[in-house]
This record gives structure tokens, sequence and C-alpha cells, in this order.
């Protein structure tokens, strides 16, 4: 069983960054009728979320947080050792989005960067092999970014997932800590990939026709755009992520009191309702933060944090989290945290229009 040690590195600050257009679940009225709608709102919770401008990528949100955390913590960017970016929505095919975010945020040469492409388990996957890079290595300090425009790849008639996408960014600054321990349990099911898709634009199939035809769901979409076979993952989402959490306190020998806060991907309300049920877990424990910012993938774990904690307190408190999704992959982590070093989040218009490469750049 996949678990994984890591001892002495702890996390020092985590910023996240939304983007300036805010757009409500009740808008959506104009374009679907009123009951479909309303049923979309109480079954996942979901009011509102926040959706890139027109030419914002995952890097643009990505990079504000990154600087608000440099602002907060004082640390230089130069003593950053490690970049690491998680997203399924990378600013290029090629280079990797966390090279250009290593020239925008002014590390030094020195700094490894690197791009993990991952969705909802991002986090717990990017928090695990940042820790063990910093263990191996002499790297004082390491950026753990991630980044999401997923709304951008939806059709904008899919009700099933229109209104449920939100889009951010975040950063997390890790650092050596004596005392920290951490245990992360990592887990994946590749014949399950075709669960959450979006077939067209990678190598495997650059141009298919962009022709719309009718899914098993019953909604008109074309090769360009996300497919999610709600029936599978829902029933992956309480039957696989519950037994790893299972295993993951069996393994560590610890039960749901041992934890303060229980921080897990925030796909949807009844998903979320359903693992709390399953761990006899106090509401007061697992915050959400989906009503506000929707489903933003990896992002949602810290995002959950930083929206209801950030600003507001201090101390540590030990947060257990599971991510879950896209691939399909779920992890299980969990770490003892200052709430005092988590930033409010942010809102950016902001985009790196140096990034936006024409042909009289190539000539």
């Amino acid at each position: 069983m996949p678990f994984f040690q890591s001892s002495g590195i702890g996390i020092a600050g985590i910023a996240c960054a939304v983007p300036d257009n805010h757009v409500t679940v009740d808008s959506f009225r104009d374009r679907f009728d009123d009951e479909t709608v309303s049923k979309f709102m109480q079954g996942t919770g979901i009011r509102a979320m926040y959706k890139a401008l027109p030419e914002q990528t995952a890097g643009d949100l990505a990079y504000s947080a990154a600087v608000r955390l440099f602002e907060e913590t004082g640390i230089d960017p130069g003593e950053i050792g490690a970049l690491l970016f998680v997203t399924q929505s990378p600013d290029y095919r090629r280079p990797a989005t966390a090279c250009v975010l290593q020239h925008r945020l002014s590390l030094s040469t020195d700094c490894a960067a690197m791009d993990i492409g991952l969705g909802c388990s991002g986090f717990v996957y990017g928090l695990q092999t940042a820790m063990n890079l910093m263990e191996q290595s002499d790297i004082k300090y390491c950026l753990l970014l991630m980044g999401e425009t997923a709304s951008k790849l939806v059709h904008p008639m899919d009700k099933s997932i229109v209104m449920m996408y939100g889009d951010a960014g975040a950063a997390i600054l890790l650092e050596r800590k004596t005392e920290a321990r951490t245990v992360t349990l990592l887990r994946s099911d590749g014949s399950r990939f075709r669960s959450i898709i979006l077939p067209a634009g990678g190598f495997r199939d650059m141009n298919p026709s962009a022709e719309r035809f009718i899914c098993n769901d019953g909604i008109e979409r074309s090769l360009y755009d996300i497919y999610m076979e709600g029936t599978n993952v829902f029933s992956f989402s309480i039957t696989d992520v519950p037994q790893a959490i299972r295993d993951y306190l069996e393994h560590t020998g610890t039960t749901p009191d041992d934890y303060d806060l229980f921080l897990f991907h925030q796909a949807n309300q009844f998903i979320i309702k359903q693992l709390a049920k399953r761990l006899k877990l106090p509401p007061g424990k697992v915050p959400l933060s989906l009503d506000r910012y929707g489903n933003t993938g990896g992002i949602s774990i810290p995002l959950t944090l930083c929206a209801n904690y950030g600003g507001q307190e201090h101390g540590l408190k030990k947060i257990f989290m599971a991510g879950f999704g896209i691939g399909l992959s779920w992890g299980v982590s969990s770490a003892e945290i200052d709430i005092g070093t988590l930033l409010p989040v942010i809102k950016t218009k902001d985009w790196y229009r140096e990034g936006k490469i024409t042909p009289e750049m190539l000539k």
C-alpha cells in the first residue's frame, strides 16, 4: 500500500487568488429553466463561482497568489529552491508553465521548476512531492503553486457542470520545520480514465471533428468539451474515498477525534455530507467553500482554508485532507498548520501580457 512518510518539512503559508469575475448560479436562469437551476443548487450546494476572464490563465492566478504570499511572508524569492506547478490547464502545450512562473516571480536560476499534471487530487499529490523533494536536497524553501481554469473547457449549454466549475490559483510555501511529520496515502485507477475526460486537443487526437453529439447522459457536447460520467464519479467518491480514509486512520493509528478540521475536495455538497456522515464528523469540523467558489479542482482544499480562516485566527490546527477525482486519482494526508499563516482570498484581473505570443514576436 503506497504510504509516504515525510519529516522536517512543514507549511509556512498559503495564499489563494480568484478571477475578478463573480458569477452566480441564479444568473443561469436566463439560459436554463428555473427548475434545472434550483435543483442544481439544492443538490450541489453551489451558489456562485469566479470564472477566468478571457485572457487569464491558470498561471496568472497562481502568480497573483504567489506575489501575495511573498508580500505577506517577507520571504526573498531568491531563496526558493524548487517550484512545482500543479495544473491540468497549462498556459501552453509547451513549455512547462512552472518555468514561465519561475521567470515571472524572479526566482533564481538555481530553482528547480516542473509541472505536475493532476486535477482534484493535485494538492495532496503536490504537497507530498514537494516534501519529498525537500527531504532529499538542501532546499530551504519550496513553492507549491496550483491553478485551474476548467470553466473554459465546458460547453456553455452543459447544465450538468457549467454551473459547477470555478477558477482559482493557490500558492503554498513549504519550509524546514524540525518537528513536522507527515504521512500520505496516494492511489489511482486509470481503468476509469473515461469517467472525467476532455478527449480532444491532446496528442492522442489533436484535431478531431468539432461536431456535437448527444452523450449517454442526454447532454449535447463535442470532443472539445469536458465530459463527466456523474454516476461513476459519485460511486467512486462515496466508496473508494471513504475506504482510503479508513485505511489512512488505521495505518496512522488515529481517529477522527485526533483532527481539528477535515478538508475534503469541494466536489459537491452531497458527497461531502456523505463523507462526513460515514466518519461521524460534526459539521463544525468540515468547512466548505463550494457555496461561494464552486468546484475549483485540486485548489479547493487550500482555497477552503483561506476562504474560511484567512486573516481571522491564529494557532496550530491538525488538519486532515482528502483530494479525489479526475484520473481517477485520490490521496489522503494530514498536517499541522498555523491558521495564522493563511491569507484571505484575493481577486485579480491581472494577466501576463508578455506571455501572449504573436507572429511578430517569432519573426
